[in-house]
C-alpha cells in the first residue's frame, strides 16, 4: 500500500486516551499524528504514551483539534483513521471534506463505524440518552456509506460484522475488574463504593443491551487522483458504490 523505505504519515482522529495511535507506532514505522477534541483525553494520551519505550513513543504526537477544521496543510497525510468519533461530530459533511484535503493523492481513509442492523426499543434508547445526554439516532449502514462516499473518494474496501452482548455473569465479572482498577488508583473516596459499582453497572448493562441490535462496518477509502472506471459485474452483496441505494437511512 505504501512506498518502501518510506515513513509514511498517519492521523488518527478523535484519538481518546490514545490506544490505537500507540499500537500503530508499535508495528509500523511512521509519524503518528493523534488529535482530540477533549482536553482531558490528550493529556491521558500523553501520560499513557510517555510510559511507552523510546522506540514507540517518539513516532507519536498527541494534540487538541478540530476534525472540521484540521491544523495541517493539504496533502499532508498518506494515511487517515477514525472510528467512534464520527458518531459525536456535528458537521460531519465538513469533516469527510477536511479528511480529503489533508490526505496525498492515493493516500488512505480507513472508517471503523457502528450502525444499527434493527430496530431498537424505546425504553432502551430512553437509557442511552440518560447516560449519554443526547438523543440517539437509529443510523442504518446506508446513511454511513452515503456520507462517506460523498467524499467521491474509491470504495477500496468493505466489510462488517455484526456485534454481540455478553452474558449476566461476564458483566458482572467484568464491573468486579473495574472496581478493582478504581479502588487501586482512589484511596480516598468520597463517593461510596457500592453507589459506583450501581452506577457502572447501570451503564454496562444499558451499553450491553444496545449492542443486540448493532453492526460495525470496516471502510477503506483511497483518495484518487482519477476517477474510478465504473464496474458493471460484481460480487453477490458486493455493496455498488457507483449505484448505492440510499431508501432509508434511518430505523
Amino acid at each position: 500500500m505504501f512506498a518502501k523505505n518510506k515513513k509514511i504519515k498517519v492521523l488518527e482522529i478523535g484519538s481518546n486516551t490514545g490506544f490505537t495511535s500507540i499500537e500503530i507506532a508499535k508495528v509500523i514505522d511512521a509519524e503518528i499524528v493523534g488529535i482530540d477534541v477533549n482536553e482531558n483525553a490528550v493529556r491521558q494520551a500523553d501520560f499513557i504514551l510517555n510510559k511507552e519505550s523510546n522506540e514507540v513513543s517518539e513516532k507519536v504526537t498527541f494534540q487538541v483539534g478540530d476534525a472540521t477544521n484540521i491544523d495541517f496543510e493539504d496533502d499532508y497525510f498518506d494515511l487517515i483513521i477514525t472510528g467512534g468519533a464520527n458518531t459525536f461530530i456535528r458537521d460531519r459533511e465538513q469533516a469527510i471534506k477536511e479528511y480529503k484535503r489533508v490526505l496525498k493523492p492515493n493516500g488512505f481513509l480507513a472508517i471503523t463505524n457502528l450502525f444499527y442492523n434493527k430496530k431498537v426499543p424505546v425504553k432502551l434508547l430512553e437509557n442511552l440518552k440518560n447516560i449519554l445526554g443526547f438523543e440517539i439516532k437509529l443510523w442504518r449502514r446506508e446513511y454511513w456509506l452515503d456520507l462517506f462516499l460523498s467524499s467521491n473518494m474509491e470504495l477500496y474496501f468493505y466489510d462488517e460484522q455484526e456485534m454481540q452482548s455478553r452474558s449476566e455473569e461476564m458483566l458482572e465479572s467484568y464491573i468486579e475488574y473495574l472496581m478493582s482498577e478504581y479502588s487501586n488508583k482512589n484511596n480516598s473516596n468520597e463517593i461510596p463504593l457500592n453507589e459506583i459499582k450501581e452506577k457502572w453497572t447501570n451503564i454496562m448493562r444499558t451499553f450491553n443491551d444496545n449492542h443486540k441490535y448493532l453492526s460495525y462496518m470496516i471502510v477503506i477509502l483511497r483518495n484518487n487522483t482519477i476517477n474510478e472506471q465504473q464496474e458493471f459485474f460484481i460480487g453477490k452483496g458486493t455493496i455498488d458504490p457507483w449505484n448505492l441505494e440510499v431508501n432509508n437511512k434511518f430505523w
